[in-house]
């Protein structure tokens, strides 16, 4: 039997968890935890935070894309980017109509 290091056992750990794919979208436990999820962040005031982070990943989006990305990850990565980059669309849209008001005011 082979000694193992505690370097040895990281990589391994890390081969593992890189060959598992995400979950499926249409997995029950995996849609009823996302929607717990979304309901306790609803409930706790934390969805703008959560929209505001989306929101600001845009350019570590632009980054990542540039990166190579195992192929059973690319389908996730690219809803992931589309995901962050109607985020930030629609807080940069909501921003000029709130700044637009702001000058009406001023008028």
């Amino acid at each position: 039997m082979a000694v193992r290091t505690a370097n040895d056992l990281a990589r391994a750990a890390q081969r593992s968890h890189d060959g598992r794919a995400p979950a499926e979208p249409n997995d029950d436990a995996f849609q009823f935890a996302c929607d717990h999820v979304a309901a306790e962040l609803e409930r706790e005031g934390d969805v703008a935070p959560l929209v505001e982070k989306l929101s600001q990943a845009r350019h570590v989006m632009t980054h990542l894309l540039t990166q190579e990305v195992p192929a059973h990850l690319l389908p996730h990565f690219r809803e992931l980017a589309d995901l962050v980059r109607d985020m930030s669309r629609r807080v940069d849209a909501s921003m000029k109509e709130f700044e637009a008001g702001q000058l009406e005011d001023a008028a």
